[in-house]
């Protein structure tokens, strides 16, 4: 609101506010002192603000002027800062600012990232979140990418960093732009040939990645951030899907299934995401009711039921396990975790055993690692992020 009344006030043609009480006083019979002592407006302070020479503007009596000429507040403010002195406009457009930041950003969680430092100043965190996004003021935040990810049905979250993830993922999907046309019968055909890549834990997945990218979907690995619940992510953009992974439980297993879970929505709910932009996984979301159906279609494309009911009083032999995954062509940590998630459902806590099974999670992400919250913009980072999902024939 006052960042829509100073820019108005900056090209405003129309009188002044001195031009219009005189013009008043005439039509109503009454000279300036009359105007004075009825108002219980002093000289100097009427004529500060007539002739915009006060420093500090005193709002009481403003709001007074502006009754006595009938006019709104929008109208009396957009007067009132036309040609006022630069300090003052300066201070409000600081303030402003700093308000917007502190209802959009949560600061302290993105100065424990590393996002922003915590001696920043307010224009070198302006400057942050501008090149970081690639937009030209910070209130753009909040309109142009609002715009394109939130309808009437569907409004931005009060969770601040919800709604940086969301952006942020987006910002990616727009600068990496893949040029290649989505195309649904290349996923078809690809995803059974998808599970022998667990087994190479250093560059399976980026592998998988892209494959996925050559028939028109984006596949990123975006880390999680606190206060957020969010595992992977589906979103619509140039028209083409895009899925965002997480590192919520720094899974290697979890990965895997994140991503399977996220090409089933790709497969068979694009029609809904088309409308809503995007889903969520690990979130409250009411706009998808297919997340049973998706967690189920990666579990069984993972390591099937079946399967399970065979290994599952075999499972604290390790031989046997690592002997039935070449088999099955997965790598052993997705038979633990199937077999603890599969248990969590019948009561039955097995989430802190077999750990020394997993791949240590950093050697995972390391070629994936690249869009961290460090990093100096998306774009930068989108052009890494592409280069490394681009095969060269």
């Amino acid at each position: 609101m006052i960042n829509l009344i100073l820019n108005k006030s900056f090209s405003y043609s129309g009188p002044s506010l001195e031009e219009l009480l005189f013009s008043k006083l005439e039509k109503s019979g009454l000279n300036k002192t009359q105007f004075e002592r009825l108002a219980g407006i002093e000289r100097k302070s009427l004529d500060a603000i007539l002739n915009k020479t006060s420093k500090q503007t005193d709002v009481n009596k403003l709001i007074k002027i502006g009754e006595f000429l009938e006019i709104s507040l929008e109208e009396l403010l957009i007067m009132h800062f036309h040609n006022r002195p630069q300090e003052e406009i300066k201070e409000l457009q600081d303030s402003m600012d700093i308000t917007f930041i502190n209802k959009f950003f949560d600061v302290k969680t993105l100065i424990s990232l590393g996002y922003i430092n915590k001696n920043d100043t307010l224009n070198e965190i302006k400057n942050r979140i501008c090149n970081f996004f690639s937009i030209n003021s910070i209130y753009n935040y909040d309109l142009e990418l609002n715009d394109a990810l939130f309808s009437k049905t569907r409004k931005s979250f009060s969770n601040k960093m919800k709604d940086f993830w969301i952006k942020s993922s987006y910002r990616y999907f727009q600068s990496i732009n893949n040029p290649n046309d989505y195309i649904r019968n290349g996923l078809v055909d690809l995803i059974p040939k998808i599970k022998p890549y667990t087994r190479n834990v250093e560059s399976g997945l980026i592998t998988v990645f892209q494959a996925l990218y050559n028939i028109g979907i984006t596949v990123v690995f975006q880390p999680s951030l606190p206060k957020t619940q969010i595992r992977g992510a589906t979103f619509i953009v140039n028209n083409k899907p895009c899925i965002a992974i997480t590192d919520f439980n720094k899974n290697y297993a979890t990965i895997w299934f994140a991503l399977i879970h996220e090409l089933h929505h790709v497969l068979f709910d694009l029609e809904i995401i088309e409308k809503t932009c995007y889903h969520l996984t690990g979130e409250p979301d009411l706009f998808l009711i297919q997340e049973d159906k998706a967690n189920e279609f990666a579990g069984e494309y993972l390591f099937s039921s079946e399967k399970m009911r065979y290994i599952a009083n075999l499972i604290h032999n390790k031989l046997i396990v690592e002997k039935f995954a070449v088999e099955c062509q997965i790598h052993p940590s997705i038979i633990y975790s199937q077999f603890q998630w599969r248990q969590s459902e019948m009561g039955n806590d097995y989430w802190g055993a077999f750990k020394e099974h997993f791949p240590n999670f950093s050697k995972v992400t390391k070629r994936l690692n690249i869009a961290n919250w460090d990093n100096e913009s998306i774009e930068q980072t989108a052009n890494k992020i592409r280069e490394l999902l681009t095969v060269n024939a």
